[in-house]
């Protein structure tokens, strides 16, 4: 009589167990389809993002080739106590106004998107155009995408002087001038700067130079040796710096963004409906492997605890009994 109730009670709590399994599947499945759908929207948001960008060219702007300057310095007292040699003489850098630089130095910069009939005829001309006036191309790149249209992008070097002629030119060839952005960055102070520096460097250097000749001793041979590859290494870093600015001075840049409308006609020639079916059709069986194998990894999870949850059920109906002994009327 009291085998039977046992038995109903294990019955019953197989069936809860498997319930319970069942319900966990349900959610994992429901979890995988939710992780799926949100990855493909991300996945389809991040394309649209990247097309829209792919083709875009922002405006070029100077480079900072990190040419620091400082002023030089003379050499210490120190040396010039321990080896009774005498000091560069004090030397005050020129100022502006007399630094010899008259001329206003401007780094000129634009950036031209435009849509025109024929990209590849575009890109020609303009980059004629640059030639005739003493131009260059500096970078140059064409593309096509899945629905035919072209996209090109030029980097355009050309002088100063021809600079707002040329972006005239550029915009004639266009059906569309869809963004111009013109930009300049006065550099005359820096300029001037540098070229103070640079004279006051190089006097030192001369005066360097004067103490080399007359050093006798090794000691003092090396320590204005040491001074002088210091200043010697300024003055070829302003120059450096001075020389940038000369050529972003005299010749301007021009980015150009190039692109074609679509042809009408194009998605209608290229339609190929069964290339989509197939793709659909590979992205299913690719959706379903997945689901199939998070099904398989979710079961071979689940068989690993069986163990754990039929040791928390003994110990439940051990629990159970004990309660329900304790609970019976004593006799």
């Amino acid at each position: 009589m009291d085998t039977m109730p046992k038995n109903i009670n294990l019955l019953k709590l197989i069936k809860k167990i498997v319930l319970v399994i069942l319900v966990i599947i349900g959610i994992l499945a429901i979890i995988y389809v939710l992780l799926m759908a949100v990855s493909s929207w991300r996945n389809k948001n991040t394309y649209y993002t990247m097309e829209n960008q792919r083709y875009g060219l922002s405006a070029p702007s100077g480079i900072d080739i990190g040419l620091d300057y400082v002023t030089s310095t003379g050499m210490g007292t120190k040396e010039s106590t321990q080896y009774e040699m005498a000091a560069p003489t004090p030397y005050t850098p020129p100022s502006a106004g007399n630094a010899g630089v008259t001329e206003q130095k401007i780094i000129k910069t634009a950036s031209l998107a435009i849509t025109v009939d024929d990209v590849d005829k575009s890109v020609n001309q303009i980059s004629n155009e640059a030639t005739l006036i003493n131009g260059f191309v500096q970078n140059s790149s064409v593309r096509e995408n899945e629905k035919g249209q072209k996209y090109a992008n030029l980097i355009i070097r050309v002088p100063v002087k021809d600079f707002d002629s040329l972006i005239s030119k550029i915009k004639s060839y266009a059906k569309l001038v869809e963004r111009e952005d013109v930009s300049g960055r006065e550099v005359t102070e820096e300029y001037v700067d540098l070229q103070a520096d640079l004279t006051h460097n190089q006097a030192v250097e001369a005066q360097y130079l004067e103490l080399l000749k007359r050093a006798q001793k090794v000691e003092e041979i090396i320590a204005v040796r040491e001074k002088l590859d210091q200043v010697q290494g300024e003055i070829e870093r302003l120059k450096g710096r001075m020389r940038y600015l000369d050529n972003q001075t005299e010749m301007s840049t021009i980015a150009v963004s190039i692109s074609s409308e679509a042809q009408i006609n194009i998605p209608a020639e290229k339609w190929q409906p069964y290339v989509i079916l197939k793709q659909a059709i590979k992205n299913l069986i690719v959706s379903l492997q997945g689901f199939v194998n998070f099904i398989i990894v979710a079961f071979f999870w689940l068989i690993s605890i069986i163990p754990y949850l039929i040791l928390l059920g003994i110990i439940f109906l051990i629990i159970r009994w004990i309660y329900k002994r304790s609970k019976k009327p004593k006799i």
